[in-house]
């Protein structure tokens, strides 16, 4: 990202955020919304990706990002769990939540990881 570097493996993080956006683009469905929001700090670089879906089930949202956890009927659970690898990898973070009808899931890494 040009003016907010941040450390990490381009090609994890590439699949990172294809897995949030496609997530996304899945979720909001044919008549719904994705947004996609970069922002940055002097610390860190956030990749917001929000969507007018429903949102994944209660009752997994403490275990979203955990290989092999999903809501959707034909997936596999990895895509979050490929984010999640990313971030902790990255000394980062993936969080989400809901809001105003939508879904957002925040993928955080630092600008630079200190020793």
């Amino acid at each position: 990202v040009q003016g907010a570097p941040v450390v990490a493996d381009p090609e994890s993080l590439r699949a990172a955020l294809l897995n949030l956006i496609l997530n996304a683009v899945e979720a909001a469905g044919p008549s719904g919304t994705v947004s996609v929001r970069l922002t940055s700090s002097d610390n860190e670089v956030t990749w917001s990706v929000e969507d007018s879906g429903e949102g994944p089930p209660a009752a997994l949202s403490d275990q979203l990002g955990q290989p092999f956890v999903t809501g959707k009927p034909d997936g596999v659970g990895l895509g979050l769990a490929l984010v999640r690898r990313v971030a902790d990898d990255g000394r980062g973070r993936l969080r989400w939540h809901r809001e105003s009808g939508h879904t957002c899931f925040e993928f955080t890494l630092p600008r630079h990881i200190e020793s």
